[in-house]
């Protein structure tokens, strides 16, 4: 009987440490996990606000088909259309778990390192936790958890092809506003819609204005307007004068990052709740 529980012990372990994957997060704050796509091995930006799996060209080039009818439209956080091809993966191997039958597109883009983007829809059935201090994800369920502190998160899905998270937060302690997360968007990045420079009360001809060319079309520009809120706050974090970004045609209303959550922190899109374990 020992010797069964010894046994049984060994593969227990050896199954829990298959559902991690160490990560790896550049200065920038961008978050790099290995994944698996059709027996080919890549190094990924797991992008939370990425809405499907995105593989560059160069990566790509030996799992796609030659071609394909079925396409996608979308529309980045500045407004911009995009028209990408639509293809299917029949395996992705993501710590340790496969998972089959995942939606992605491509581009022709070329990043040092790089191969593409992992996002949410392959995690609908999966929770996962991003451990920022030992830089690694965990897959998980945290369908009995009642003891961890969360809070809501809202999901945009779009033909159950791609997924987004939302949340809501307080500006200065008074608006209450819903923005897109968005871990693609590296560390500490407060993008606001343009309208909520008069909501606030400030004026956009003393903030610092800069434009910025589209990495996807050089001839779509959008106007930025760097300056300050009092405050971005949730029920278990408050940022005081963090510095914003007022983007000008922004489609939500703000996007920010996801590591002033927590160190560590849980997402379940079953459950529609961001946990903060640490």
């Amino acid at each position: 009987m020992k010797k069964i529980l010894y046994l049984f012990s060994i593969v227990l372990s050896t199954f829990l440490s298959a559902q991690k994957t160490p990560i790896k997060i550049l200065p920038s704050g961008h978050i790099i996990a290995k994944a698996t796509i059709e027996g080919k091995e890549g190094n990924f930006i797991f992008d939370t606000g990425g809405g499907i799996n995105l593989f560059f060209d160069s990566f790509a080039k030996d799992i796609k088909p030659k071609s394909t009818y079925n396409f996608f439209t979308a529309y980045r956080a500045t407004g911009e259309r995009i028209d990408i091809p639509l293809y299917q993966n029949k395996e992705i191997t993501f710590a340790g778990k496969k998972f089959t039958n995942i939606s992605y597109s491509t581009f022709d883009m070329k990043l040092d390192g790089i191969d593409g983007l992992i996002s949410l829809p392959m995690f609908k059935e999966t929770d996962f936790i991003i451990h920022f201090d030992k830089q690694e994800i965990t897959l998980t369920d945290f369908s009995k958890d009642k003891k961890s502190k969360s809070f809501d998160i809202q999901l945009t899905t779009h033909a159950d092809k791609t997924i987004d998270i939302s949340t809501y937060i307080m500006l200065n302690n008074q608006f209450k506003i819903q923005v897109l997360l968005d871990s693609g968007a590296g560390n500490n990045s407060f993008w606001l819609s343009d309208k909520l420079i008069k909501t606030l009360g400030m004026d956009a001809a003393k903030l610092e204005m800069m434009e910025k060319k589209s990495e996807f079309n050089e001839n779509v520009v959008t106007k930025f307007y760097k300056g300050s809120v009092g405050s971005i706050s949730n029920e278990f974090v408050t940022l005081k004068d963090p510095k914003v970004m007022f983007v000008e045609g922004l489609i939500y209303e703000g996007k920010t990052s996801i590591n002033w959550l927590g160190k560590k922190i849980g997402i379940s899109l079953k459950n529609k709740k961001i946990y903060i374990l640490d």
